[in-house]
């Protein structure tokens, strides 16, 4: 077993962070403490006579963060201790500290929805690059949903992925380019009938992919099936974003 703990450069925790072991395809998340633990199969399932020697990459991922690679090295299909990143009680000794790429801010107007006074939520998203030139991909339509946006019931973990509309801007897909400190923006109107009446609080999340880093094709599997990428479980992706937090209150009749 390899255990760590996932920092962001903006000085926080990384809660819920994907860890994933390259050439094994196994994964995990980070606590709300940002500490993980990994462990590999057992020797016998992992090819060979006993096990994988060699050094395989973990990568640590975080949506709108630069991708980690950290190289552990392993002997008859176990982690060596006390050796490169890791100590002799296997845990990796210094933080995995990632780097920001893109500053993600939104502003739901309004932030309090009374369900019936209010027929749509405006969201504005702006993407600005951080000290390196990145490529955004924003969609128009993805998997025919239009300027799709997933809710997540932040109590129940409930989801769903409904259609907005782009404000000022076509439906069309593209991967724009940002160099350091250049932004761009979007504005889209979320329908409130897309709520059932009840009192929650939502995360309200845009689908936004970086393109400009290689991801390798594992990391993007869904151990539940499918892949992160898709509609249905790109909600699983781990983002920093400020202003995405949407109140609903139940109408009155």
């Amino acid at each position: 077993m390899i255990s760590g703990k996932v920092m962001l450069d903006t000085n926080v925790v990384a809660k819920n962070a994907l860890i994933w072991l390259e050439g094994m395809d196994i994964s995990a998340r980070s606590d709300e403490n940002g500490d993980f633990q990994l462990e590999v199969l057992p020797g016998s399932a992992q090819g060979g006579v006993s096990g994988y020697t060699g050094t395989l990459n973990l990568h640590t991922y975080y949506g709108n963060f630069k991708l980690k690679r950290t190289s552990l090295a392993l002997q008859d299909g176990k982690f060596i201790y006390d050796s490169g990143p890791v100590n002799s009680k296997g845990k990796i000794a210094e933080p995995i500290i990632l780097q920001k790429l893109v500053d993600i801010q939104m502003r739901l107007q309004p932030s309090l929805l009374v369900l019936g006074s209010t027929p749509q939520v405006r969201i504005d998203v702006t993407l600005t690059a951080m000290d390196d030139t990145v490529s955004v991909y924003f969609p128009g339509t993805f998997e025919g949903v239009i300027s799709p946006v997933t809710i997540v019931d932040q109590e129940s973990g409930e989801h769903w992925t409904v259609q907005t509309t782009i404000i000022g801007g076509v439906a069309s897909n593209f991967t724009r380019t940002l160099s350091s400190g250049q932004s761009m923006n979007r504005t889209m109107m979320l329908g409130s009938g897309y709520f059932p009446d009840k009192n929650a609080t939502y995360a309200i999340s845009p689908y936004i992919l970086l393109k400009n880093q290689t991801i390798p094709a594992g990391l993007y599997n869904d151990p539940d099936g499918g892949r992160f990428t898709s509609l249905d479980s790109y909600w699983k992706l781990p983002f920093e974003r400020e202003g995405d937090v949407l109140t609903v209150q139940e109408s009155d009749d």
